[in-house]
């Protein structure tokens, strides 16, 4: 009579196990249905179930991602829209389709409408322009001229450690 205790028993946990284990299954497949959010010109971690040997992003100009290892992904949105991103394993089988949806940063994003022009501020923590889509051409050209001037002050022509000049080594 107590060997049937004890195998009823271990028939019990064997299938509470496969119960547990089903039911992990659904829950991966529920949060890949979902949709993945990330705020523009940020980068959100993206952990995969299993180890992906193929990451493919359906439009890398509306979100970027970067392979961290075979299980993590950061995902970068770069500009507003919506794209997926698709994760096979070694035997090309899928393990990852999402959908991505790059959103603004609303909390601290202000645009403001004068006239026919449309203008944003980032306001963290006080409010400068940003460059944004949508916004007036002029207004943004003109924000887009001083960045790129501001990037290329950065970039020094002065001579390196060795005596010679740094180079950008771009055909001319």
């Amino acid at each position: 009579m107590r060997v049937s205790r004890i195998g009823k028993n271990i028939s019990r946990v064997f299938y509470t196990a496969a119960i547990g284990a089903a039911c992990a299954g659904l829950a991966v497949s529920a949060s890949q249905a979902a949709d993945f959010q990330v705020e523009m010109n940020k980068s959100k971690a993206l952990h995969l179930g299993q180890p992906a040997s193929t990451v493919m992003v359906g439009n890398p100009s509306i979100a970027d991602v970067t392979v961290e290892g075979s299980k993590l992904l950061y995902v970068m949105g770069r500009s507003y829209g919506r794209t997926n991103i698709i994760a096979l394993d070694s035997s090309g089988e899928t393990i990852l389709d999402i959908n991505v949806n790059v959103v603004s940063q609303s909390a601290s994003t202000v645009t403001l409408t004068r006239g026919g022009g449309q203008y944003t501020y980032n306001c963290t923590p006080r409010c400068e322009r940003v460059p944004t889509i949508g916004d007036s051409p002029e207004a943004f050209d003109e924000l887009m001229k001083q960045t790129s001037g501001a990037v290329g002050a950065g970039v020094s022509s002065s001579p390196s450690s060795n005596g010679g000049s740094i180079s950008d080594n771009t055909p001319r």
